[in-house]
């Protein structure tokens, strides 16, 4: 048996010293893999990912055929949880740790009735090597771990090269966000220094050990720092004070620098404006098209394949939401809708927002639309 994801009572400590290591869990099979925590979620350009993603995954309704299991995933999966923090869950979930679970509870006939969700860290996927069965080992909150089978169960993942685990976007990003963090910190202490900077601190004829020079540092910081840093300056003859000239320009190419959020948008795969990063390439219709077609969809898929393998019917998501603050874009979508023969008049009005009208459910077609085998016999019994 080999163990693809292991829990949380890892031998491996967590490296402190970078913003989105902090729960490390490892993999304890002959591959190594790294799964994070909600640590990482300290680090604004990877919360606002996630937070971006994982919104429009909640908030974009899973239509289906089933009105009752499209209920379940969109308004109450479980007594605990309503359908957007379900699917933010399962979202944040799949972005920080490139896996998220939920369990199907079936009744009798074999019908979903609850969808429940799974911490990560409460979960063990395993595959048999020799017959690649793969089983789901839940142990909630150390309690009896119990197996569930794979039908039973909805495994996301989107990044994976096996197909049975996946792997973090965060794990392509330790580099970036380091940088971005060192940047971080020297912007913060040259703040913290207020004008002081880096100070020197000459004292006259004394031969100081080190002990001394510490706790001179410390009694001049304490003096002339934090709520003291714009106070008078009090020093006797024996000491002279001066300043080593900071280089601002440096402190300014840390500010504006958007290398490291232009790599943490490339690596959850969203347009770099999702960030907050002005893009002068692209307009706000232009941009929200690509975003679906070039990102969400992506992630949209990684959902509806699952689902659609686990349980009964064919599942979608509806994206008219994306468009809803761009009035324009909504109205000619509804137009197109009705007039290509897929949306009734009622159905187009209400997603401009407009009440129904009386014989507005019905499809209306175009009479000039006719095959062009009709159109040919069509003038030869003219001529």
């Amino acid at each position: 048996m080999s163990f693809f994801i292991g829990n949380t009572n890892s031998d491996i400590e967590p490296d402190k010293d970078t913003a989105f290591m902090d729960a490390l869990v490892s993999m304890t099979s002959s591959d190594s893999a790294t799964y994070v925590g909600a640590g990482a979620l300290r680090n604004a350009d990877v919360y606002t990912a996630i937070r971006v993603i994982a919104s429009d995954i909640a908030s974009n309704p899973i239509q289906c055929t089933n009105d009752k299991t499209a209920k379940l995933l969109n308004e109450n999966p479980n007594p605990q949880m309503n359908g957007f923090n379900f699917k933010f869950a399962l979202a944040v979930n799949l972005l920080l740790n490139g896996n998220a679970f939920a369990e199907i509870t079936r009744d009798n006939s074999g019908r979903p009735t609850q969808l429940n969700f799974i911490k990560n860290s409460e979960m063990v996927v395993k595959q048999d090597d020799q017959s690649g069965q793969v089983t789901y080992n839940y142990q909630p909150n150390n309690l009896k771990r119990r197996q569930i089978t794979p039908v039973n169960m909805l495994h996301f993942k989107y990044f994976t090269q096996d197909g049975i685990v996946g792997i973090s976007p965060l794990y392509a990003l330790r580099d970036q966000i380091s940088v971005q963090k060192s940047g971080n910190n020297l912007l913060r202490g040259f703040f913290q220094n207020g004008v002081n900077g880096t100070t020197v601190l000459k004292v006259h004829k004394t031969d100081l050990n080190a002990d001394a020079k510490e706790n001179i540092r410390e009694q001049f910081e304490k003096a002339n720092t934090g709520n003291n840093a714009l106070r008078s300056l009090v020093i006797d003859d024996s000491m002279d004070i001066s300043n080593l000239e900071v280089n601002t320009d440096v402190l300014k190419f840390i500010n504006s620098n958007d290398w490291s959020s232009r790599q943490i948008a490339e690596a959850f795969n969203i347009p770099i404006e999702r960030l907050g990063v002005e893009n002068e390439h692209s307009s706000n219709e232009q941009s929200n098209l690509l975003y679906l077609q070039n990102s969400l969809s992506d992630y949209f898929s990684v959902f509806t394949s699952e689902i659609n393998s686990k349980l009964a019917g064919t599942y979608t998501f509806n994206t008219d939401k994306l468009f809803s603050a761009d009035p324009e874009t909504n109205q000619d979508l509804a137009l197109k809708g009705l007039q290509g023969g897929l949306l009734t008049v009622n159905e187009a009005r209400s997603k401009i927002g407009l009440a129904p009208v009386d014989n507005g459910d019905q499809i209306l077609f175009n009479k000039n639309y006719v095959p062009i085998e009709d159109l040919n016999s069509n003038e030869e019994v003219t001529n």
